[in-house]
């Protein structure tokens, strides 16, 4: 990896991070059943369809690592969803959900100082995962650190001593009532991580459908934050949409009829006390002309350019909010059946729509429509009281992972 992630906009660090948590999700995620989606800006670099890459969006000078995954803001922390976990009781729901889904992290992760077993073991038996105490909330979202400690495997996973320093994974599993499903699952066009080690299975997961991931950035930049660390009484907010929803619209394609119901029936408009996004659209603190005290978009957005220099590349503060308003004030007037295409605009498709040929495989038509709700709709699948199947070894040929755990 060193000599592959070898640039200050895509190092070693932010290789290994994605690697590890590549690794980590894809036997997390190994009960489909679950309906397992991957949110957040991990999937970034796996959104773009092939061909929609514009030329003047890019770092120069990275032969090697395609500039999908370059571009994003740096992820450090791992989001996903398990989207078939519901139940018309509340109550039950959260309690189905929380069960499920810590027990497919405390599956694949050891708890601390364990020793003596395959449990834990990853990454073909490089690190063991460790997981202590998870947060978990009454709607039964899950929410903590899973350690990642490099091991020497020369000694069998029974036997596994330390030799270097552990890498935090954060990790936020979030239940279907905070992750909308707007025409389906999307496809991921490719991996999550550019780089293709020997015995290592890439990660191709489905993903929360872009019109939702863009709708919820879009939305809560307009409202009160929410939640979040403030900088003493300095008014602050959540910079990083910023750059991840001119990322989307500058590479991804976007369904009108479906962005427009995404924005519409957001669930994160009633906690912000909103009814709708503004019309025209503005970022809340913008400017000193509403009510609310003015925001330092422009330093929040400069300060994280220097822990992610591939963000020297987007445009300034003006340039990136004459973007996303622009899309946003052109939505409502957008023709049905019409997709923006980055760098066109909205256009009308002839053939398939878009929602269509990026739909994650095995999700028919019928069965998307039927998902396209914001709120769970009915029961879907109850998890097993019993232990799962393990994950399948995704790493080294099966005669190799054989008898020594889940190691890849």
């Amino acid at each position: 990896m060193a000599a592959r992630a070898r640039y200050p906009e895509f190092n070693e660090r932010r290789a290994l991070q994605q690697v590890l948590m590549s690794d980590l999700a894809h036997r997390i995620t190994a009960d489909q059943d679950l309906g397992w989606l991957l949110i957040g800006s991990l999937a970034l670099p796996a959104r773009p369809a092939e061909g929609d890459w514009p030329a003047d969006f890019g770092v120069p000078g990275l032969p090697d690592i395609p500039q999908q995954y370059v571009m994003p803001r740096s992820a450090f922390d791992l989001d996903l969803c398990a989207s078939a976990v519901t139940d018309p009781d509340p109550g039950r729901a959260a309690d189905l959900y929380r069960d499920a889904v810590e027990g497919a992290v405390r599956r694949v992760a050891a708890p601390p100082g364990h020793t003596g077993s395959a449990h834990g073991i990853g990454l073909g038996g490089l690190v063991r995962y460790t997981a202590g105490e998870l947060n978990t909330f009454p709607n039964g979202q899950v929410m903590g650190i899973v350690t990642a400690t490099p091991v020497d495997p020369r000694f069998g996973p029974r036997h596994t001593p330390t030799v270097d320093d552990s890498i935090p994974i954060e990790i936020d599993i979030k239940p279907p009532a905070k992750v909308a499903i707007t025409g389906g699952p999307d496809t991921a066009h490719r991996p999550i991580t550019p780089i293709d080690l020997p015995g290592f299975t890439p990660f191709q997961p489905p993903l929360n459908p872009a019109v939702n991931q863009l709708a919820d950035k879009l939305t809560l930049l307009t409202g009160k934050p929410r939640g979040l660390r403030g900088e003493g009484d300095r008014p602050w907010h959540r910079y990083k949409d910023v750059y991840d929803a001119y990322f989307m619209l500058r590479t991804c394609r976007i369904d009108a009829d479906h962005m427009r119901e995404a924005v519409k029936n957001n669930w994160n408009l009633e906690p912000m006390g909103m009814d709708r996004v503004p019309v025209p659209y503005r970022f809340y603190g913008q400017d000193s002309n509403g009510p609310e005290p003015v925001v330092p978009w422009k330093e929040g957005l400069d300060a994280l350019r220097p822990g992610s220099p591939q963000l020297h590349q987007y445009p300034g503060w003006d340039g990136m909010r004459e973007t996303l308003g622009d899309f946003m004030d052109s939505l409502p007037a957008a023709p049905a059946g019409s997709t923006w295409v980055p760098g066109q605009g909205w256009k009308l498709q002839h053939a398939q729509t878009t929602s269509e040929t990026t739909r994650a495989p095995g999700v028919s038509a019928k069965a998307a429509r039927s998902r396209s709700t914001t709120t769970p709709d009915g029961p879907r699948r109850r998890p097993s009281g019993g232990p799962a199947t393990p994950p399948p070894a995704p790493g080294a040929a099966p005669q190799q992972e054989r008898g020594r755990g889940h190691g890849r």
